[in-house]
């Protein structure tokens, strides 16, 4: 193979290479190789969607699974290896899962997606699934905003439902029935006997940025003033019910009264959401099934503060009580946009046109794990890192290229030499090959042998017309300093370029330093911002800024191979044409030499 064409497919070699390593995180991108199957999970929030042409920001959506969606029999039975991660296939998202069962192949899961876009079918997240070895990953205070003060699952099979919020409002009483079928798996029954359920006051059921209740009802009947929600002392109250068949809210406080009371009829035995906002000194607003129905004007202040516990069902006396069926009860410390509560009632529902599932993808699981942990390093690298990175790629292919030259040029040297040398050592007459220029133009030593001619010549035609027939002394020297002088020139040719592995030897692992110290510094500053730290934020930042040093190494740890070898090969050419030239040197004093 030609020089020429070797460095082509050197170079054609390179460039494939860094081809696959760049579309390894983009077209072939799987999360992490250890989960064999993911699902995507489309999210529409067009007219044929959720509708919404509001941004919604940490929106907890619900994934329903059942056999038409989802193999449960290639996930863990507890689904513990269950994960979600955002549509670029690198973010993991919180989530938790309210029921999961196997058996009757059901389950219903809560992740918070950090942006729900407007009037858009292209948003997405992955689902995966399928890790026998993967410890429980919810984390189902981190599925809500922070506003979100309270949610109630009520999907407890005894005892008083508890919270799932990070903030904890379990409720400390509870009378009714539990595991009753409803909306989103099992909710609670109450009968309208004085059940209720009982919210103690906290510090964190603060209202005075705004209040919003909603909660997915079964009215088992025409209620006479029932009460879904009651925080009522006497003097201050927010009292949420229904009379008859009609919602509704009223909100007292500082001798004035706003009284919510045009909603829609409710329709008995049928499950139906129903929401309240109050933002202070604006509207109070009633909903039922995402859409506004009522609205009043709230006096101008905060909001009331009763200084009580909060009821859910009836009064905290047990009275006012409300019959039939209760699911999915929350409250939040902010007045939700119509847009959030409209899209809640559409999402949560059982047949909400908000999601839709793609087909379940699987990897074989015979990805190397090295390779895979490339990729997943690959795209946890900033930008900054990828410039220094370049950089060294560019100098690990500028010292391969160089390496090609330089080997391939010695070895024609090489045989050059070798050919050269045996048919000078064939011949008596040194003048003999003085033409041979061509057979022998990879030569190094028919170049010095060429030069010490020329010097040669001129120092006999200087004898044409003197009589003699020898060389002075003078002569023999300047004629072997002409041989010095031609083997000068050609280690110069051979030792060019080899400054460039110098450079990478001695320069490529403090490249990768410093590429690896600035992503460090850049990882740490990143947490101390959030104000979080834990292994899992911490461990990708690090692990692309080692890459750098990797391939500071990966530079220098070649190139320092490259330039031994090559420095081995022009050594023994440098011994070769110095033998050729002592060799040369003494046929000539044989021939030419004497004294004056």
């Amino acid at each position: 193979m030609s020089g020429k064409r070797f460095q082509r497919a050197l170079l054609c070699m390179m460039i494939a290479v860094f081809a696959l390593i760049a579309g390894a995180g983009s077209a072939s991108a799987w999360w992490d190789g250890k989960w064999k199957y993911r699902k995507k999970i489309l999210l529409n929030t067009t007219a044929q969607g959720a509708d919404t042409k509001e941004a919604l920001a940490d929106f907890p959506v619900l994934v329903r699974l059942h056999s038409g969606n989802f193999s449960f029999g290639n996930a863990k039975n507890d689904g513990a290896d269950i994960r979600l991660v955002a549509l670029d296939d690198k973010t993991a998202l919180k989530y938790h899962i309210e029921r999961y069962d196997a058996k009757e192949e059901m389950a219903f899961i809560w992740v918070k997606v950090p942006r729900l876009a407007p009037a858009s079918s292209q948003d997405a997240v992955w689902l995966y699934y399928g890790n026998s070895g993967a410890a429980d990953g919810q984390e189902s205070g981190g599925t809500y905003d922070t506003p979100q003060l309270v949610v109630y699952h009520l999907g407890e099979k005894e005892g008083a439902p508890r919270d799932v919020t990070a903030y904890g409002n379990n409720a400390k009483e509870f009378i009714g029935k539990l595991e009753t079928p409803a909306i989103i798996g099992r909710g609670a029954t109450l009968k309208g006997e004085g059940d209720r359920m009982v919210i103690a006051r906290t510090p964190s059921l603060n209202f005075s940025k705004g209040f919003t209740f909603s909660a997915w009802i079964k009215p088992a009947r025409s209620q006479q003033d029932a009460r879904l929600f009651s925080w009522d002392d006497g003097k201050q109250s927010i009292i949420i019910g229904i009379d008859g068949t009609r919602l509704y809210c009223a909100v007292a406080g500082q001798g004035k009264k706003a009284v919510a009371d045009k909603g829609a009829d409710l329709t008995p035995q049928k499950w139906i959401h129903v929401a309240v906002t109050a933002e202070p000194g604006k509207d109070l607003k009633i909903y039922t099934g995402g859409k506004e129905r009522s609205s009043a004007r709230l006096a101008s202040g905060g909001l009331p503060e009763p200084v009580a516990d909060i009821a859910v069902g009836s009064t905290l006396q047990g009275k006012n009580s409300f019959a039939g069926d209760i699911d999915e009860v929350e409250i939040a410390g902010i007045s939700r946009t119509p847009e959030w509560i409209g899209v809640a009632a559409i999402a949560q529902g059982p047949e909400t046109p908000l999601i839709s599932y793609a087909e379940e993808e699987s990897t074989s699981g015979a990805e190397s794990l090295t390779l895979h942990l490339l990729a997943v390093t690959a795209r946890a690298i900033t930008l900054d890192g990828w410039i220094i990175i370049g950089m060294i790629i560019i100098m690990i292919g500028w010292t391969w290229i160089l390496f090609a030259n330089k080997f391939m040029a010695l070895r024609k040297t090489k045989r050059g030499d070798s050919a050269f040398f045996e048919s000078f050592n064939g011949e008596e007459d040194i003048w003999t090959m003085k033409d041979r220029e061509e057979e022998f133009s990879d030569s190094s030593l028919y170049r010095i042998y060429r030069s010490g001619l020329e010097e040669l010549e001129k120092r006999i035609e200087r004898l044409t017309g003197t009589g003699k027939k020898t060389l002075p002394s003078q002569a023999i020297t300047t004629f072997r300093a002409a041989l010095d002088k031609a083997i000068v020139q050609e280690s110069k040719m051979n030792t060019s370029g080899l400054i460039y592995f110098t450079m990478s030897i001695s320069g490529g692992p403090f490249m990768g330093l410093f590429g690896t110290v600035w992503g460090v510094i850049n990882t740490f500053a990143g947490v101390a911002e959030a104000g979080e730290a834990n292994l899992a934020a911490i461990a990708p930042g690090v692990a692309s800024a080692l890459a750098c040093t990797l391939m500071g190494l990966a530079l220098a740890i070649p190139a320092l191979f490259q330039y031994n070898f090559l420095s081995a090969d022009i050594k023994n050419n440098t011994a070769d044409m110095y033998l050729f030239a002592t060799t040369f040197g003494n046929r000539v004093e044989e021939e030419y030499g004497g004294k004056e």
